[in-house]
């Protein structure tokens, strides 16, 4: 009698490779950078949590600076986006701006020195905010248009200064204190534009 024997055949199942796109990339830089600062971002690092080889990041970019440069842009959206969303009724615009600044220094400190207190080729060109801050400024203080940006460059060195002091752990203030500080800058900054005749009466 000849038997047969039956062949059972083997499926093998082929994982699906997972493809590793730009934005990935960037979500991934974005969140290394926030929390351990830019000079912990690198494709190893990148490649590491992606549970990938570095060969996608070389793919979809063509170098380590191209990949920096759309990071920045990207640190910057998120940034503006915090100071221009957050914003209360019952505060004045310009001054929510200022608030939101300094929180975002507290709460974001590696993506505020990224931006604030490196290189300043990082610096984008912000017509279109400050067009926006510049309404505010209208509405809030009155300043005369020509005056605007002067006045502007004054108050963000005060906001600037205080927030880069508690990003740095200098100073530990509380909400209240933040905003009597801004409110005191703000109306001393408005008292001397009267004087100078800068102040649409």
């Amino acid at each position: 009698m000849i038997q047969y024997q039956k062949i059972q055949k083997e499926v093998i199942t082929i994982p699906t490779v997972t493809k590793i796109s730009k934005d990935m990339i960037l979500d991934t830089a974005f969140e290394i950078a926030r929390t351990s600062g830019l000079d912990k971002v690198s494709n190893r690092e990148i490649a590491k949590r992606l549970n990938c080889s570095i060969r996608p990041i070389y793919y979809q970019f063509k170098n380590v600076e191209e990949m920096n440069n759309e990071l920045i842009k990207r640190i910057w959206k998120y940034f503006y986006d915090y100071i221009f969303t957050k914003r209360d009724e019952n505060i004045p615009e310009y001054k929510k701006t200022g608030i939101n600044y300094i929180e975002f220094a507290c709460k974001e400190k590696e993506l505020f020195k990224i931006l604030f207190m490196t290189n300043d080729k990082y610096m984008p060109d912000d017509d279109e905010n400050f067009k926006r801050i510049s309404e505010y400024i209208k509405i809030s203080g009155k300043v005369k248009e020509n005056e605007i940006k002067p006045f502007h460059y004054k108050m963000w060195i005060f906001t600037h200064g205080l927030a880069s002091l508690i990003a740095t752990n200098v100073m530990i203030l509380t909400q209240k204190q933040i905003n009597d500080l801004l409110t005191e800058e703000f109306t001393a900054l408005i008292e001397l534009e009267k004087k100078e005749g800068n102040i649409n009466e």
